[in-house]
């Protein structure tokens, strides 16, 4: 994030799923910054950038696999864990090049699945790389 003055501006509906797949109609709202121009979306906790299922429900998936209560098909299982995998092995060197004096989550050193890694933990990586702008694909203020 460019740090400006955020203004709101509107909002815009944003459809979550649950680990049972039931469907939470969500209402994001849309800043504007003059320091760079451009629309921000304030985006709650519970979200993951771009992903239709809640954070807890991704969560459950990076611990468990194909054992997780999350109502979708082992394919997506499959595809969920390899973009796990990616994610953090990009945020650990994001994290490492930006803040070394910051340690890495200890419970996400090892490869998948997490299963030590404390409740939130996606939460807390997908917050520091929105906010940092290291997302890749999204300018988003974020919501704690």
């Amino acid at each position: 994030m460019c740090a400006g003055r955020l203004v709101v501006v509107g909002s815009r509906r944003r459809t979550r799923r649950t680990a049972d797949g039931t469907r939470q109609v969500l209402v994001i709202r849309r800043l504007y910054c003059a320091a760079c121009r451009r629309l921000h979306h304030e985006l709650p906790a519970c979200l993951v950038p771009y992903k239709r299922y809640d954070v807890a429900s991704w969560e459950a998936v990076a611990a468990q696999g194909r054992a997780a209560a999350v109502a979708v098909d082992e394919g997506t299982v499959t595809r969920w864990g390899h973009w796990l995998t990616s994610c953090v092995v990009a945020a650990r060197r994001w994290w490492a090049a930006t803040d070394p004096g910051d340690p890495w989550p200890v419970a996400l050193q090892g490869p998948p699945p997490w299963l030590a890694a404390p409740p939130g933990w996606l939460a807390v990586v997908v917050h520091r790389l929105v906010h940092h702008a290291a997302w890749g694909q999204t300018r988003s203020a974020w919501l704690a």
